[in-house]
């Protein structure tokens, strides 16, 4: 099959890179130049909506996927017409939109936080205790902790959020952050990887972990993850992210309608990685052996490429794998990723430690 994939991004790359067999081919579309994935396919340089491009692939394609939700729903929804299309345009729909997001869950009796749809100024003061911390957030086009904004107990509120559709949430006293990995099949198959612990800085992933010491509260995470892939009739990957919070129950941040940075060390540390898995669910394939998974760490590399030095000192403590984006170095920007795996719990969490003190 030929699969176009709208967002051309580390995510494509690997989801190329998983199809080991050549089974597909794939075609890529992305407005920037020379993107990750325009390594490994053929790479259309134009919008997401573009007429000629959106023609070229209803002929040429059958299937289409993204990797990245802020692509047109409009574009994906005239595509729709002419093939199929995974998500669809209506789960991305609301996987944009933070309100209907949050609007989901609670329509799903899905635990999440208290939030409030936010258009004005008046709107805060209306429904702020200001002896509470919230977070401002726009209601669309916010990823790695962007446009966001910390209310915090009785300060005034200086922000340019409030000049587009904003989401209040109070913010949750959580001890962890988790992510779980759902799937399901065109042929209705469903997939859930087991939870993962994940640790963020300044909004961004910086690293994940399996297994987590939440384990659990896995079957109540693949009860919600069930109800969303149904809710939604949802096909290939979608990644539901929760607190945890001190009463050690689990309270729906978000989702996301693709594969996942909290999902690469199933590359090496589960026999079906999620990229694998992505397109074995968006083409006719079938997940055909049982999910096994190993202790696995992934950390991101961002900002700045690891010396050489550094990647040598880890490599003698402990055998890695080191994933490259073909990007340039930027502030904030996930250049990469290093996985570790290994057979045991109390050898990962040794090693885990060892690693960050070089990295």
């Amino acid at each position: 099959m030929k699969i176009a994939i709208f967002g051309a991004g580390q995510l494509a790359m690997m989801m190329i890179q998983a199809d080991s067999n050549d089974k597909h081919s794939f075609i890529v579309i992305d407005p920037v130049f020379s993107p990750p994935a325009s390594h490994y396919a053929e790479h259309i340089q134009s919008e997401y909506n573009d007429t000629k491009t959106l023609e070229r692939i209803s002929k040429e394609c059958d299937v289409a996927t993204i990797d990245f939700e802020n692509v047109d729903v409009s574009a994906l929804k005239s595509l729709e017409k002419y093939i199929p299309v995974h998500p669809s345009s209506s789960a991305l729909e609301i996987c944009q939109d933070r309100l209907k997001e949050k609007n989901l869950f609670k329509s799903l009796d899905i635990k999440t936080t208290t939030y409030f749809e936010i258009n004005s100024m008046n709107d805060i003061d209306r429904h702020i205790d200001k002896s509470k911390d919230f977070i401002l957030k726009s209601r669309r086009f916010g990823y790695d902790g962007k446009n966001q904004y910390r209310i915090k107990p009785y300060n005034n509120v200086e922000t340019n959020l409030i000049n587009s559709p904003c989401i209040l949430e109070e913010l949750v006293d959580f001890k962890a952050e988790v992510s779980l990995i759902c799937l399901k099949t065109v042929k209705g198959e469903t997939l859930f990887y087991p939870i993962i612990q994940n640790t963020h800085e300044d909004g961004i992933l910086n690293v994940s972990i399996y297994p987590s010491n939440f384990s659990e509260l896995q079957e109540d995470a693949e009860m919600i993850g069930k109800k969303l892939l149904d809710s939604m009739d949802y096909i290939g990957v979608l990644v539901v992210e929760f607190f945890i919070n001190q009463d050690g129950q689990l309270i729906a941040n978000e989702m996301a309608p693709r594969v996942h940075n909290s999902g690469h060390w199933t590359i090496e540390g589960a026999n079906i990685s999620q990229f694998s898995a992505h397109i074995k669910a968006i083409t006719d394939g079938s997940i055909n052996s049982p999910l096994k998974a190993k202790p696995s760490v992934m950390f991101n590399v961002l900002s700045r490429f690891i010396p050489e030095n550094k990647i040598k000192k880890i490599s003698e403590i402990v055998p890695i794998h080191l994933h490259d984006y073909h990007k340039t170095e930027r502030e904030n920007r996930k250049l990469g990723h290093l996985t570790y795996t290994c057979d045991n719990k109390d050898t990962l969490e040794k090693n885990v430690n060892k690693i960050m003190k070089v990295f």
